[in-house]
Order: structure tokens, then sequence, then C-alpha cells
């Protein structure tokens, strides 16, 4: 759709951003929807995006092989990265899910019940 046949062989850097975009947007959009406040989300979500562009700078630097960018992403650096963000706040990953919704929604739900 883009134009290229093989845009991780033809935009390394490019393919690196898409990915780092498409595990963040979504997680992010979810984690609002679920409750939670900005700053874990953006926590979370940017986690991710800190992955892509720390490659994408390897990458420059010749540090890493084109052919080790998307390995690297999405098995060692995005989820391993969201991990140590978890860790930093267990307590509120660990709380139940009722822990993550907006006030307005519990307040009506007090209400009606």
């Amino acid at each position: 759709m883009l134009g290229y046949n093989n845009l991780d062989q033809q935009a390394p850097e490019l393919t690196v951003l898409v990915i780092a975009i498409s595990l963040s947007l979504p997680m992010l959009a979810w984690m609002r929807f679920m409750g939670m406040a900005w700053r874990p989300t953006l926590e979370m979500s940017g986690a991710t995006m800190v992955a892509g562009l720390l490659l994408i700078m390897a990458y420059r630097f010749d540090l890493v092989a084109r052919s080790e960018l998307i390995p690297l992403q999405t098995g060692l650096l995005a989820c391993p990265l969201m991990l140590l963000v978890m860790l930093f706040r267990f307590r509120l990953y660990s709380a139940g899910h009722m822990h993550h919704q907006p006030q307005d929604a519990s307040r009506g739900r007090e209400r009606s019940g």
C-alpha cells in the first residue's frame, strides 16, 4: 500500500516507527477506554515508542543490523520495557479492574445500585 515491496528492507527506520506507533496507539486507546489515568497510560504506550526510537538511533550509529531491527523491537525491547513500567507501578497494575474505572462511571453505578 505504501509503494514498497519489502518495506523492512527498503525503509527500515520507517518500519520500526510504524511498528512502534502500531503498538502504542491501540494500547493508549484501550487503557483510556478501561479508565486508566493519563500518566500510566502515557508511560506504558511511551515505552514502546522509546524502544522504537532507541532502535532507530542504534541503527543509524551502525550498532544494530537491519535484519535485527524487527526482532529486537517486537521481542526483546518493547515487552520488557512495558514489564518494567508495570513493575514500577506494581500496585496499579495488580489492582482489580474496578479500580481503574473513571470516577463518573463509578458514581453512576453507586446511584443506580
